[in-house]
């Protein structure tokens, strides 16, 4: 049997992924001492909780507009279930790996960490296009890809930028805590 994803699918496989990156940055904050480095896995952990509540309003309004809904396969688990297909990117790793932040991170390895898990979403975007069904779900992978690589974009800016400054110490120092807010 061949395993193709429709957009309601594609899109629940996209709110998992933020449920669990946003659960991940919350428990990194939990761990992290520092108040403004904190704040920087709050911002991390809001924003994807944002996209997370978009991906939910676009696949209501998509399933309203259009009637389809996601199917389950009791014979493929795997690819039937979105909590799975999320967990294979970098943000289904277990809170207890070693690949965790403990907490001691420096601001800027805590934006590199990010960055690396936004393009390990990225790659995980790709090749989840293989399996989309239509034109349409091709369309919604490519405009999660966008919505990583802008994130990682501003996650780039924010290392280009010393730390401190009028973003300090409120806004964790970031251009990307003072877009996070926007």
């Amino acid at each position: 049997m061949d395993t193709r994803f429709n957009v309601f699918e594609v899109l629940q496989i996209a709110e998992e992924i933020e449920h669990k990156a946003a659960r991940f940055y919350l428990r990194a904050a939990e761990r992290c001492p520092n108040p403004q480095r904190r704040t920087i896995y709050y911002h991390l952990a809001g924003w994807r909780s944002k996209h997370q509540r978009a991906w939910t309003r676009i696949r209501r309004q998509y399933s309203e507009k259009t009637g389809e809904f996601g199917t389950f396969d009791p014979n493929d688990f795997l690819v039937s279930n979105p909590q799975v297909m999320a967990g294979l990117t970098w943000f289904g790793t277990d809170a207890n790996s070693y690949r965790r932040p403990t907490g001691q991170e420096s601001r800027e390895q805590i934006l590199l960490d990010a960055i690396r898990r936004s393009e390990g979403v990225v790659i995980f975007y790709h090749g989840l296009k293989e399996f989309a069904v239509d034109p349409d779900s091709r369309i919604m992978i490519d405009r999660m890809i966008g919505e990583e690589d802008r994130h990682m974009r501003l996650l780039s800016r924010s290392l280009e930028r010393p730390y401190g400054g009028r973003d300090s110490p409120n806004r964790a120092g970031t251009a990307y805590a003072v877009e996070a807010e926007k």
